[in-house]
Protein backbone atom coordinates (compact mmCIF):
# COMPACT_ATOMS: atom_id res chain seq x y z
CA UNK A 1 0.00 0.00 0.00
CA UNK A 2 1.36 3.41 -0.98
CA UNK A 3 1.25 6.16 1.66
CA UNK A 4 0.95 9.68 0.26
CA UNK A 5 3.02 12.22 2.17
CA UNK A 6 1.92 15.84 2.03
CA UNK A 7 4.69 17.93 0.50
CA UNK A 8 5.44 21.14 2.43
CA UNK A 9 5.16 24.42 0.56
CA UNK A 10 8.79 25.28 1.26
CA UNK A 11 11.81 23.09 1.94
CA UNK A 12 14.67 25.61 1.82
CA UNK A 13 15.32 28.05 4.70
CA UNK A 14 14.72 31.76 4.52
CA UNK A 15 17.84 33.95 4.45
CA UNK A 16 19.21 35.27 7.74
CA UNK A 17 18.93 39.02 8.48
CA UNK A 18 22.70 39.32 8.98
CA UNK A 19 24.45 39.57 5.62
CA UNK A 20 27.16 41.54 3.82
CA UNK A 21 25.64 44.06 1.44
CA UNK A 22 28.16 46.84 1.01
CA UNK A 23 31.58 48.01 2.23
CA UNK A 24 31.81 45.79 5.31
CA UNK A 25 34.95 43.93 4.19
CA UNK A 26 36.69 47.08 2.99
CA UNK A 27 36.14 49.07 6.17
CA UNK A 28 36.79 46.13 8.50
CA UNK A 29 40.09 45.42 6.77
CA UNK A 30 41.03 49.09 7.09
CA UNK A 31 40.61 48.87 10.87
CA UNK A 32 42.29 45.49 11.09
CA UNK A 33 45.42 46.73 9.33
CA UNK A 34 45.50 49.94 11.38
CA UNK A 35 45.96 47.89 14.59
CA UNK A 36 43.76 50.44 16.38
CA UNK A 37 40.90 48.14 17.19
CA UNK A 38 39.38 50.17 20.01
CA UNK A 39 40.47 53.79 19.76
CA UNK A 40 39.22 54.51 23.30
CA UNK A 41 41.12 55.68 26.35
CA UNK A 42 39.49 56.31 29.69
CA UNK A 43 41.18 59.62 30.49
CA UNK A 44 41.00 63.05 28.86
CA UNK A 45 44.75 63.73 29.32
CA UNK A 46 44.30 67.14 30.87
CA UNK A 47 41.58 68.35 28.49
CA UNK A 48 38.42 69.77 30.03
CA UNK A 49 35.89 66.94 30.28
CA UNK A 50 32.89 69.24 30.08
CA UNK A 51 34.15 70.70 26.81
CA UNK A 52 35.04 67.30 25.32
CA UNK A 53 31.78 65.64 26.31
CA UNK A 54 29.66 68.54 24.99
CA UNK A 55 31.28 68.45 21.54
CA UNK A 56 28.74 67.68 18.80
CA UNK A 57 29.21 64.47 16.86
CA UNK A 58 29.90 66.44 13.68
CA UNK A 59 32.73 68.24 15.48
CA UNK A 60 34.09 65.03 17.02
CA UNK A 61 34.18 63.39 13.60
CA UNK A 62 36.71 66.00 12.42
CA UNK A 63 39.24 65.08 15.10
CA UNK A 64 42.48 63.37 14.11
CA UNK A 65 42.39 59.56 14.56
CA UNK A 66 44.26 59.57 17.89
CA UNK A 67 42.95 62.90 19.19
CA UNK A 68 40.78 63.00 22.32
CA UNK A 69 40.54 59.22 22.58
CA UNK A 70 38.02 59.57 25.39
CA UNK A 71 35.48 59.88 22.52
CA UNK A 72 36.70 56.79 20.68
CA UNK A 73 38.36 56.13 17.36
CA UNK A 74 37.54 57.51 13.90
CA UNK A 75 35.03 54.82 12.94
CA UNK A 76 33.14 55.15 16.24
CA UNK A 77 32.95 58.91 15.72
CA UNK A 78 31.93 58.48 12.07
CA UNK A 79 29.13 56.08 13.01
CA UNK A 80 27.93 58.47 15.71
CA UNK A 81 27.99 61.50 13.40
CA UNK A 82 26.17 59.73 10.59
CA UNK A 83 23.43 58.38 12.84
CA UNK A 84 23.06 61.80 14.46
CA UNK A 85 22.82 63.47 11.05
CA UNK A 86 20.30 60.92 9.81
CA UNK A 87 17.99 61.49 12.76
CA UNK A 88 18.50 65.26 12.76
CA UNK A 89 20.22 65.13 16.15
CA UNK A 90 23.32 66.96 17.36
CA UNK A 91 24.80 63.98 19.20
CA UNK A 92 25.28 60.28 18.69
CA UNK A 93 26.92 58.15 21.39
CA UNK A 94 27.84 54.62 20.33
CA UNK A 95 27.93 51.80 22.87
CA UNK A 96 28.29 48.03 23.07
CA UNK A 97 24.54 47.28 23.05
CA UNK A 98 21.16 48.96 23.03
CA UNK A 99 20.72 47.67 26.59
CA UNK A 100 23.77 49.70 27.60
CA UNK A 101 22.37 52.61 25.62
CA UNK A 102 19.14 52.51 27.61
CA UNK A 103 21.11 52.48 30.87
CA UNK A 104 23.16 55.44 29.61
CA UNK A 105 20.08 57.41 28.56
CA UNK A 106 18.24 56.73 31.82
CA UNK A 107 21.32 57.67 33.81
CA UNK A 108 21.75 60.81 31.74
CA UNK A 109 18.28 62.13 32.61
CA UNK A 110 19.20 61.74 36.27
CA UNK A 111 17.18 58.66 37.21
CA UNK A 112 17.56 58.00 40.92
CA UNK A 113 16.85 54.96 43.13
CA UNK A 114 13.12 54.60 43.60
CA UNK A 115 12.18 56.73 40.59
CA UNK A 116 9.45 55.17 38.46
CA UNK A 117 9.59 54.81 34.70
CA UNK A 118 6.53 53.95 32.64
CA UNK A 119 7.38 51.01 30.38
CA UNK A 120 5.16 49.12 27.92
CA UNK A 121 4.49 45.63 29.22
CA UNK A 122 5.11 44.31 25.70
CA UNK A 123 8.81 44.48 24.78
CA UNK A 124 12.12 42.67 25.11
CA UNK A 125 13.02 42.48 28.79
CA UNK A 126 16.04 44.83 28.47
CA UNK A 127 13.59 47.73 28.16
CA UNK A 128 12.62 47.15 31.79
CA UNK A 129 15.86 45.77 33.25
CA UNK A 130 17.71 48.92 32.14
CA UNK A 131 15.51 50.77 34.65
CA UNK A 132 16.35 48.24 37.36
CA UNK A 133 20.08 48.65 36.65
CA UNK A 134 19.80 52.20 38.02
CA UNK A 135 17.63 51.05 40.95
CA UNK A 136 14.57 52.56 39.33
CA UNK A 137 11.13 50.95 39.28
CA UNK A 138 9.52 49.99 35.95
CA UNK A 139 5.77 50.53 36.01
CA UNK A 140 4.10 48.57 33.24
CA UNK A 141 1.50 50.10 30.95
CA UNK A 142 -0.89 48.47 28.53
CA UNK A 143 -0.25 48.67 24.80
CA UNK A 144 -2.53 50.10 22.14
CA UNK A 145 -4.49 47.17 20.62
CA UNK A 146 -3.83 48.46 17.08
CA UNK A 147 -0.16 49.51 17.13
CA UNK A 148 1.04 47.32 20.05
CA UNK A 149 2.97 50.36 21.32
CA UNK A 150 2.55 51.95 24.75
CA UNK A 151 -0.94 53.30 25.44
CA UNK A 152 -0.82 56.98 26.51
CA UNK A 153 -4.18 56.75 28.31
CA UNK A 154 -3.22 53.79 30.49
CA UNK A 155 0.19 55.38 31.02
CA UNK A 156 -1.33 58.52 32.51
CA UNK A 157 -3.49 56.48 34.87
CA UNK A 158 -0.31 54.90 36.30
CA UNK A 159 1.62 58.12 36.94
CA UNK A 160 2.46 58.83 40.60
CA UNK A 161 4.52 61.47 42.36
CA UNK A 162 7.56 59.22 41.84
CA UNK A 163 7.21 58.92 38.05
CA UNK A 164 10.19 60.41 36.25
CA UNK A 165 10.06 59.21 32.63
CA UNK A 166 8.22 57.35 29.89
CA UNK A 167 10.18 54.73 27.98
CA UNK A 168 8.50 54.35 24.59
CA UNK A 169 9.11 51.29 22.39
CA UNK A 170 8.48 51.53 18.63
CA UNK A 171 7.57 47.87 18.49
CA UNK A 172 8.22 45.96 15.30
CA UNK A 173 9.35 49.11 13.50
CA UNK A 174 6.00 50.89 13.98
CA UNK A 175 6.11 54.34 15.61
CA UNK A 176 4.19 54.86 18.82
CA UNK A 177 1.71 57.72 19.24
CA UNK A 178 4.40 60.29 19.95
CA UNK A 179 2.03 63.26 19.76
CA UNK A 180 0.06 61.94 22.73
CA UNK A 181 3.16 60.77 24.60
CA UNK A 182 4.96 64.10 24.19
CA UNK A 183 1.84 66.03 25.24
CA UNK A 184 1.47 63.84 28.32
CA UNK A 185 5.14 64.23 29.20
CA UNK A 186 5.03 68.03 28.89
CA UNK A 187 1.90 68.27 30.98
CA UNK A 188 3.21 65.99 33.75
CA UNK A 189 6.87 67.09 33.68
CA UNK A 190 8.32 63.77 32.49
CA UNK A 191 11.25 62.86 30.25
CA UNK A 192 10.67 60.66 27.20
CA UNK A 193 13.19 58.07 26.03
CA UNK A 194 12.58 56.20 22.78
CA UNK A 195 13.58 52.55 22.47
CA UNK A 196 14.15 52.36 18.70
CA UNK A 197 15.90 48.98 18.71
CA UNK A 198 13.52 47.59 16.06
CA UNK A 199 12.83 50.84 14.22
CA UNK A 200 15.84 52.65 12.69
CA UNK A 201 14.55 54.80 9.85
CA UNK A 202 10.89 54.80 10.90
CA UNK A 203 9.25 58.24 10.85
CA UNK A 204 6.51 59.91 12.85
CA UNK A 205 5.02 62.90 11.02
CA UNK A 206 8.22 63.32 9.03
CA UNK A 207 10.61 63.03 11.98
CA UNK A 208 12.76 59.95 12.42
CA UNK A 209 12.12 58.05 15.62
CA UNK A 210 14.80 58.64 18.21
CA UNK A 211 14.83 62.38 17.55
CA UNK A 212 11.48 63.15 19.18
CA UNK A 213 12.05 62.44 22.88
CA UNK A 214 14.93 63.51 25.11
CA UNK A 215 16.99 60.61 23.74
CA UNK A 216 16.59 57.68 21.35
CA UNK A 217 18.34 54.33 21.54
CA UNK A 218 19.09 52.07 18.55
CA UNK A 219 20.32 48.47 18.42
CA UNK A 220 23.03 47.00 16.23
CA UNK A 221 22.74 43.42 17.43
CA UNK A 222 22.86 40.58 14.91
CA UNK A 223 19.17 40.18 14.05
CA UNK A 224 18.39 43.90 13.74
CA UNK A 225 17.81 45.95 10.57
CA UNK A 226 21.49 46.91 10.49
CA UNK A 227 24.11 45.22 12.62
CA UNK A 228 27.74 44.98 13.63
CA UNK A 229 27.17 41.84 15.72
CA UNK A 230 26.55 43.69 18.96
CA UNK A 231 26.20 47.41 19.52
CA UNK A 232 23.96 50.40 20.06
CA UNK A 233 23.72 54.15 19.53
CA UNK A 234 22.07 56.85 21.64
CA UNK A 235 21.01 60.05 19.84
CA UNK A 236 20.00 63.33 21.48
CA UNK A 237 19.88 67.08 20.95
CA UNK A 238 20.57 67.81 24.62
CA UNK A 239 24.25 68.52 25.39
CA UNK A 240 23.73 67.57 29.05
CA UNK A 241 22.38 64.15 28.07
CA UNK A 242 25.19 63.64 25.56
CA UNK A 243 27.80 64.58 28.13
CA UNK A 244 26.41 62.20 30.74
CA UNK A 245 26.05 59.36 28.20
CA UNK A 246 29.70 59.77 27.20
CA UNK A 247 30.77 59.77 30.85
CA UNK A 248 28.71 56.70 31.75
CA UNK A 249 30.05 54.87 28.69
CA UNK A 250 33.71 55.37 29.50
CA UNK A 251 34.68 55.32 33.18
CA UNK A 252 33.57 58.91 33.62
CA UNK A 253 34.43 59.12 37.31
CA UNK A 254 38.08 59.28 36.23
CA UNK A 255 37.47 62.62 34.53
CA UNK A 256 35.45 64.21 37.34
CA UNK A 257 36.78 67.29 39.07
CA UNK A 258 36.20 68.58 42.60
CA UNK A 259 34.42 71.59 41.12
CA UNK A 260 31.65 69.48 39.57
CA UNK A 261 28.25 69.84 41.20
CA UNK A 262 26.06 66.98 42.43
CA UNK A 263 23.98 66.89 39.25
CA UNK A 264 27.08 66.51 37.08
CA UNK A 265 28.41 63.71 39.28
CA UNK A 266 25.10 61.81 39.48
CA UNK A 267 25.26 58.40 37.75
CA UNK A 268 28.88 58.96 36.64
CA UNK A 269 30.12 55.46 37.42
CA UNK A 270 32.90 53.27 36.04
CA UNK A 271 31.10 51.50 33.21
CA UNK A 272 32.77 50.23 30.07
CA UNK A 273 30.04 50.38 27.44
CA UNK A 274 32.45 51.18 24.61
CA UNK A 275 32.08 50.02 21.00
CA UNK A 276 35.22 48.78 19.24
CA UNK A 277 36.53 50.23 15.98
CA UNK A 278 36.06 46.79 14.39
CA UNK A 279 32.35 46.86 15.21
CA UNK A 280 31.95 50.52 14.29
CA UNK A 281 33.48 49.98 10.83
CA UNK A 282 30.87 47.31 10.07
CA UNK A 283 28.20 49.58 11.54
CA UNK A 284 29.20 52.42 9.21
CA UNK A 285 28.95 50.11 6.19
CA UNK A 286 25.57 48.79 7.31
CA UNK A 287 24.18 52.26 8.04
CA UNK A 288 24.97 53.20 4.43
CA UNK A 289 22.50 50.47 3.41
CA UNK A 290 19.69 51.27 5.84
CA UNK A 291 17.45 53.03 3.32
CA UNK A 292 17.58 50.14 0.85
CA UNK A 293 17.21 47.49 3.54
CA UNK A 294 14.15 49.27 4.93
CA UNK A 295 12.70 49.56 1.42
CA UNK A 296 12.88 45.78 1.02
CA UNK A 297 11.44 45.17 4.48
CA UNK A 298 8.56 47.56 3.86
CA UNK A 299 7.86 46.15 0.38
CA UNK A 300 7.79 42.60 1.74
CA UNK A 301 5.56 43.60 4.66
CA UNK A 302 3.11 45.49 2.44
CA UNK A 303 2.94 42.54 0.05
CA UNK A 304 2.10 40.11 2.85
CA UNK A 305 -0.49 42.43 4.39
CA UNK A 306 -2.21 42.97 1.05
CA UNK A 307 -2.14 39.31 0.00
CA UNK A 308 -3.49 38.19 3.37
CA UNK A 309 -6.20 40.85 3.52
CA UNK A 310 -8.92 38.38 2.37
CA UNK A 311 -8.29 36.39 5.58
CA UNK A 312 -10.31 38.19 8.28
CA UNK A 313 -8.88 36.01 11.05
CA UNK A 314 -5.47 37.72 10.60
CA UNK A 315 -5.34 41.37 11.73
CA UNK A 316 -2.02 43.12 11.03
CA UNK A 317 -0.32 45.69 13.22
CA UNK A 318 -1.60 49.16 12.35
CA UNK A 319 0.11 52.52 11.85
CA UNK A 320 -0.69 55.85 13.44
CA UNK A 321 -1.71 58.55 10.95
CA UNK A 322 1.17 60.14 8.98
CA UNK A 323 3.72 57.55 10.09
CA UNK A 324 6.20 55.61 7.98
CA UNK A 325 7.22 52.20 9.34
CA UNK A 326 10.55 50.46 9.15
CA UNK A 327 9.05 46.99 9.51
CA UNK A 328 11.21 44.70 11.62
CA UNK A 329 8.94 41.72 12.11
CA UNK A 330 5.37 41.46 10.82
CA UNK A 331 2.97 40.96 13.72
CA UNK A 332 -0.62 39.77 13.32
CA UNK A 333 -3.42 39.22 15.78
CA UNK A 334 -4.99 35.86 14.94
CA UNK A 335 -8.64 35.53 15.92
CA UNK A 336 -9.77 32.15 14.63
CA UNK A 337 -13.32 31.64 13.44
CA UNK A 338 -15.18 28.52 14.66
CA UNK A 339 -13.58 25.38 13.28
CA UNK A 340 -10.24 27.07 12.49
CA UNK A 341 -6.92 26.00 14.05
CA UNK A 342 -5.94 27.58 17.35
CA UNK A 343 -3.10 30.08 17.43
CA UNK A 344 -0.56 27.49 18.60
CA UNK A 345 -1.84 24.96 16.06
CA UNK A 346 -1.46 27.56 13.30
CA UNK A 347 2.16 28.19 14.26
CA UNK A 348 2.89 24.44 14.23
CA UNK A 349 1.19 24.00 10.86
CA UNK A 350 3.16 26.85 9.31
CA UNK A 351 6.41 25.47 10.68
CA UNK A 352 5.55 22.12 9.09
CA UNK A 353 5.10 23.95 5.78
CA UNK A 354 8.61 25.43 6.10
CA UNK A 355 7.40 28.89 7.16
CA UNK A 356 8.92 30.27 10.40
CA UNK A 357 6.29 31.67 12.73
CA UNK A 358 6.41 32.85 16.35
CA UNK A 359 3.59 32.58 18.86
CA UNK A 360 4.19 35.94 20.54
CA UNK A 361 6.13 36.47 23.76
CA UNK A 362 6.57 33.55 26.18
CA UNK A 363 5.42 36.07 28.81
CA UNK A 364 5.06 39.81 29.00
CA UNK A 365 7.41 41.94 31.07
CA UNK A 366 5.14 42.35 34.05
CA UNK A 367 4.74 38.56 34.25
CA UNK A 368 8.47 37.97 34.81
CA UNK A 369 9.46 36.71 38.28
CA UNK A 370 12.01 39.52 38.48
CA UNK A 371 9.13 41.98 38.72
CA UNK A 372 6.40 39.91 40.35
CA UNK A 373 8.71 39.22 43.34
CA UNK A 374 10.24 42.68 43.70
CA UNK A 375 8.79 45.10 46.28
CA UNK A 376 7.21 47.16 43.53
CA UNK A 377 3.65 47.60 42.28
CA UNK A 378 2.20 44.44 40.76
CA UNK A 379 0.68 45.87 37.61
CA UNK A 380 -1.78 43.73 35.72
CA UNK A 381 -2.20 44.35 31.98
CA UNK A 382 -5.09 42.08 30.95
CA UNK A 383 -5.66 43.70 27.55
CA UNK A 384 -2.04 43.20 26.51
CA UNK A 385 -2.06 39.65 27.86
CA UNK A 386 -5.06 38.90 25.63
CA UNK A 387 -3.30 40.39 22.61
CA UNK A 388 -0.21 38.29 23.29
CA UNK A 389 -2.32 35.13 23.26
CA UNK A 390 -3.43 36.05 19.73
CA UNK A 391 -0.02 36.92 18.30
CA UNK A 392 1.44 35.27 15.21
CA UNK A 393 4.71 36.84 14.05
CA UNK A 394 6.34 36.41 10.66
CA UNK A 395 10.08 37.12 11.17
CA UNK A 396 11.42 36.74 7.60
CA UNK A 397 10.50 40.03 5.90
CA UNK A 398 14.10 41.27 5.88
CA UNK A 399 16.41 41.26 2.85
CA UNK A 400 17.80 39.39 1.06
CA UNK A 401 14.42 37.60 1.19
CA UNK A 402 12.31 38.57 -1.81
CA UNK A 403 8.69 38.79 -2.91
CA UNK A 404 8.95 35.21 -4.16
CA UNK A 405 9.83 34.15 -0.60
CA UNK A 406 6.83 36.09 0.70
CA UNK A 407 4.62 34.30 -1.81
CA UNK A 408 5.65 30.96 -0.28
CA UNK A 409 4.39 32.25 3.06
CA UNK A 410 1.09 33.33 1.51
CA UNK A 411 0.62 29.92 -0.12
CA UNK A 412 1.31 28.15 3.18
CA UNK A 413 -1.12 30.35 5.13
CA UNK A 414 -3.80 29.86 2.48
CA UNK A 415 -3.17 26.12 2.63
CA UNK A 416 -3.46 25.73 6.41
CA UNK A 417 -6.33 28.21 6.83
CA UNK A 418 -8.27 27.02 3.81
Amino acid sequence: MTVLVDTPIRTRPFADPCFIGGRERELLLDVLESCRWSGFRAGTHGRDAREICSMTSAEARKLAPAEIRFLGGPYVRTLEAEMAARTGSAYGVACNSATSGLVMALGAIGLRPGDEVLVPCMSFHATATAVVALQGVPVFAEVDPRTFCIDPIDSEEKITERTRAILVVHLGGVPADMDAIEELARRRGLSVIEDCAQAPGARHRGREVGSIGAAGVFSLTENKSITCGEGGIVVTDDPRIAMKCRLIRNHGEGTAEESWNDEELENVVGMNFRLTELQAAIGVAQLEQLEERNRVRNDNARYLIERLRPMPDLVPQRLEEDCDPAWFMLKFRYRPSPGMPSRDELVRLLEAEGIPAVAGYPRLLHESPLFTRRPSPRVICPRSEAINREFVWLPFIHPPNTREDMEDAVKAIEKVLG
